[in-house]
């Protein structure tokens, strides 16, 4: 009876030891999959003030793709919006929708991906 209490001690002991593993997995998919955003955010920008319009078309699509899912309209707008500068379209950012999105993402990308705040 004995081993039957320990084998039964020892499989909840594994069955907690194996949610704190997937546990720890999921958050740190969760700081990869933000720190990406970030990073593509940040390279949109900075090719953006560059005016490297490919640079920053590529850039956007990849942070649109990586967005959380509540900026990800976002995203997507100003994202579209840079591949229409790439591709000629200078006026497209100056759209009051695409204007809105991109205050909207600066603030909420801004608490994301600010370390000191």
């Amino acid at each position: 009876m004995v081993p039957l209490l320990v084998l039964l001690a020892l499989s909840g002991a594994c069955s907690d030891v194996q949610e704190r593993v997937d546990g720890v997995r999921d958050s740190a998919q969760e700081l990869t999959d933000r720190a990406r955003f970030c990073l593509s955010v940040t390279r949109a920008a900075s090719a953006l003030e560059e005016g490297n319009v490919q640079t920053a078309a590529e850039a956007a699509q990849e942070a649109a793709a990586q967005a959380p899912e509540e900026l990800r309209g976002d995203a997507r707008t100003l994202a579209d919006a840079a591949e229409a500068v790439r591709d000629g379209d200078r006026s497209a950012m100056q759209d009051p929708a695409v204007v809105a999105a991109a205050d909207r993402l600066r603030e909420e990308t801004r608490a994301i991906c600010d370390p000191t705040g």
